[in-house]
């Protein structure tokens, strides 16, 4: 495998990482100040904040998804044919994480700005 591709595997599983991380994080700190501000919200901001925590951890477990499509991907007993991260295989759970995680972000701000405004 030349270099280029081993950096652009090493690249995409930094990314996922990221995210992963990026979306871990979230989850804990609103779930740390929970209880400092959902007592005063209403019913449709606690299903915002309930949404945003849901997408979050589906893009954790897309991420995962991710990761272990890149294995698959590097391993040569099951893939003959040349190594890339374009195949469909990562493609489709890189997409998925991305676009779960930035819909979790904006449920997030979303969120923040209704009880900031409440």
């Amino acid at each position: 495998m030349d270099e280029q591709t081993k950096a652009a595997f090493a690249s995409a599983s930094d990314t996922s990482k990221q995210l992963i991380t990026l979306a871990t994080a979230l989850l804990g700190i609103e779930i740390t100040f929970l209880k400092d501000f959902t007592a005063s919200v209403d019913t449709a901001t606690r299903l915002l904040m309930g949404l945003s925590w849901g997408l979050l951890l589906l893009s954790v477990v897309a991420g995962v998804w991710t990761l272990l499509a890149l294995t698959g991907s590097l391993s040569a007993a099951t893939n003959p044919t040349p190594r890339t991260i374009f195949g469909s295989n990562v493609r489709l759970p890189a997409i998925t994480q991305i676009l779960l995680f930035l819909a979790g972000l904006a449920l997030t701000v979303v969120f923040g700005t209704r009880i900031l405004y409440a």
